[in-house]
């Protein structure tokens, strides 16, 4: 079954299928130190097994485009790998700053889970008191 799934590349590599993020595989990983790099993050993690997907976010705009966002999100091919980067990670010093290890929640909501949340209408119209009367115009 396994060498059926072919790993396909994404727009957003953020975002995982259902199925992925419901196995139970994927870590987010906080508080990273900013001087912290991609290549030494992913080779400190490829110790608790074998990664699948690794995501180290940057900043896209403003002052800091081009920074790092100072979490990431990896992937592991078993949970077992997953649970064991949990326990031999979370709280422990990298560079400068602990590190925050925790299971992955997807941040997905479909247009259906929208359509009950109640949104007021910015209007860019001037409300009906603040017009002008006939007698202030004169």
């Amino acid at each position: 079954m396994g060498s059926e799934n072919e790993t396909l590349p994404l727009e957003n590599a953020s975002i995982l299928s259902e199925g992925a993020l419901q196995e139970g595989h994927r870590l987010w990983i906080g508080n990273l130190d900013p001087k912290i790099t991609e290549y030494h993050l992913l080779k400190l993690l490829e110790k608790f097994g074998k990664v699948i997907q690794f995501d180290f976010l940057f900043h896209k705009s403003g002052p800091l485009e081009g920074q790092p966002r100072g979490y990431c999100f990896v992937n592991f091919e078993t949970k077992q790998e997953a649970e064991r980067a949990i326990q031999c990670l979370n709280g422990k010093l990298a560079l400068s700053k602990k590190l925050v290890v925790r299971w992955a929640h997807a941040q997905i909501k479909r247009f259906d889970q929208f359509k009950n949340d109640k949104v007021l209408p910015i209007s860019l119209e001037p409300s009906a008191s603040t017009e002008p009367t006939q007698s202030s115009v004169r």
